[in-house]
């Protein structure tokens, strides 16, 4: 089932709603990996970090609305390297989240849609996103993307 509305670009307006997405997206992978946690003080470093990200010339922080309702969020950002590789640009979409209700309605696939024009747009050629690897309705969403393996991320508990 389809929904309108449209991406657009966050602003500062939006921030409670960008921050209650945001926790919501952190939630959802707690329940996968209590490392998501988040710490009960992180409201106001949440609300910092997206601050940073809305005036940030390198980020673009996406939400879906509908009709005033922001039931989605991405926000995705351009990475550069050191000139040593030829490629001294990517994109990382680092959050992308749906809340639970309108998950497979096409919000999320409309949001990476978006944010894929915002990197183009800007010459990048090549963008990564991370997924939690006890998250495979996440890889499947981004698999159907076109998005595939290319490095693996390995971690140790100490």
């Amino acid at each position: 089932m389809a929904t309108t509305g449209r991406v657009r670009r966050a602003g500062p307006r939006d921030l409670d709603r960008l921050a209650a997405l945001w926790v919501g997206i952190a939630s959802h992978h707690e329940a996968l990996d209590p490392a998501f946690r988040l710490r009960p003080e992180a409201d106001s470093e949440i609300r910092r970090l997206l601050e940073g990200a809305l005036r940030d010339p390198d980020a673009a922080v996406l939400v879906y609305d509908q009709g005033g309702d922001l039931p989605g969020l991405c926000i995705v950002r351009i990475d550069r390297a050191p000139a040593i590789l030829d490629e001294v640009e990517r994109a990382e979409i680092t959050d992308l989240g749906v809340r639970e209700e309108m998950r497979r309605r096409g919000v999320g696939r409309a949001l990476a849609d978006a944010a894929l024009d915002w990197v183009r747009e800007r010459g990048v050629a090549r963008a990564e996103v991370r997924v939690a690897s006890a998250n495979p309705e996440a890889q499947g969403f981004w698999r159907a993307l076109g998005f595939g393996d290319w490095m693996h991320l390995l971690h140790r508990h100490l």
